[in-house]
């Protein structure tokens, strides 16, 4: 009996845990991956995932950080997959977007949204967590287990690229 109510009590504090994460892990997956739907899906996979690493966890207060690596491996394996699998939505063919995908239908409006889908996934995640989930670089290195200057570098390419697909594109509109 005293096994079931601890399992009892671990699977609500996990619920409790993740459910405090959901908002802000989506908006990640959600800007990371540009469609709400592959969103849900990688949020959905990560909890899976989480839930089976669970009793690994250490420091429950740190869930937040190991939870956003965790969306953050899931969203790097989903767009590393993109390269290898065209993934054609049936609404893009019928419609030419998403109605109703917050995500597709602001990236689709938003230039450096655009622009920001080029950069290798390493970069994108880097980029996400800095300038969409407003984190200090340190912070964004724990979360990723990464080297501080792993992050740097990744974010002073990604800020290069970006900037140089910028001055094209202002160099075709002077032309």
């Amino acid at each position: 009996m005293r096994l079931a109510m601890t399992a009892t009590w671990e699977a609500a504090e996990f619920a409790r845990l993740v459910r405090a994460q959901l908002p802000g892990a989506y908006r990640l997956a959600g800007f990371l991956l540009g469609d709400a739907a592959e969103a849900e899906d990688a949020i959905q996979d990560a909890m899976e995932k989480a839930w089976l690493a669970w009793p690994k966890l250490r420091d429950p207060d740190r869930f937040g950080a190991w939870f956003d690596r965790i969306i953050a491996n899931v969203c790097h394996d989903r767009l590393r997959s993109r390269g290898k699998h065209r993934v054609l939505q049936l609404d893009e063919t019928i419609a030419g977007h998403s109605p109703g995908d917050p995500f597709r239908d602001a990236l689709a409006r938003d230039e450096l949204g655009r622009l920001i889908r080029n950069l290798p996934p390493d970069q994108q995640i880097v980029v996400g967590l800095r300038f969409w989930r407003d984190m200090p670089l340190d912070q964004i290195a724990d979360r990723l287990g990464l080297p501080l200057g792993t992050v740097k570098s990744r974010l002073h390419y990604a800020m290069r690229s970006l900037r140089q697909q910028l001055d094209r594109q202002a160099g075709e509109v002077r032309r």
